[in-house]
């Protein structure tokens, strides 16, 4: 066998295991919340006026506000402004997320809060996010019933799943086969002979 064709074998080789190797996928579903607009859970606290504070929102707001307890990983926060706007705020508790998945929720709208206790809840990892509801007369235009969204790989529409599929080191992958098969290429017609 000539030498050109043992590389050649040696790469299609390695080719080959490389592509049979399991690169990790992880799954994370987003959970959903109810709307303001009919709180459920557990009421933790609620104010009838005063001035507030919205995750990712630098402005004070004058108004009511109620925080309820959904499960033990998720809670709503119900702001109700004195001209009847208000700002549902999700917060889901993510300690089990890795940062692409967090990155992947920042491009969703979601806020990344390194720890809750600023917000007067446990000192964990949330993440959050708002939308806007009617919340005096008017019907709800909340569409944080469900703020699920499609990720990475996962195409389908209206999904609730967060989906890691391989990372840097899969990219770094195809980016090393990439340059061996270019390599090869370059190597293979080094030799070529002309056909007459």
């Amino acid at each position: 066998m000539s030498s050109k064709l043992k590389v050649l074998f040696i790469i299609l080789v390695l080719f080959g295991f490389f592509c049979s190797s399991r690169f990790p996928v992880d799954a994370q579903t987003v959970p959903s919340f109810p709307a303001c607009s009919n709180p459920q859970g557990s009421l933790i606290v609620s104010y009838n006026n005063g001035t507030h504070g919205i995750v990712g929102d630098t402005k004070i707001y004058s108004g009511s506000d109620s925080v309820y307890s959904v499960t033990d990983t998720t809670l709503i926060q119900c702001f109700c402004a004195e001209d009847g706007s208000g700002i549902q705020t999700n917060w889901w508790k993510i300690s089990s997320l890795s940062q692409e998945e967090i990155d992947t929720l920042n491009n969703l709208g979601w806020v990344f809060v390194p720890s809750g206790m600023p917000w007067g809840l446990v000192d964990e990892p949330y993440m959050a996010k708002n939308s806007e509801y009617a919340c005096r007369g008017g019907s709800s235009t909340s569409s944080s019933g469900n703020s699920g969204g499609q990720v990475l790989a996962l195409a389908a529409s209206n999904s609730n799943v967060l989906a890691s599929t391989g990372g840097s080191i899969y990219l770094l992958f195809v980016f090393l086969a990439g340059l061996i098969f270019l390599g090869l290429g370059i190597f293979l017609r080094k030799f070529k002979r002309p056909v007459y």
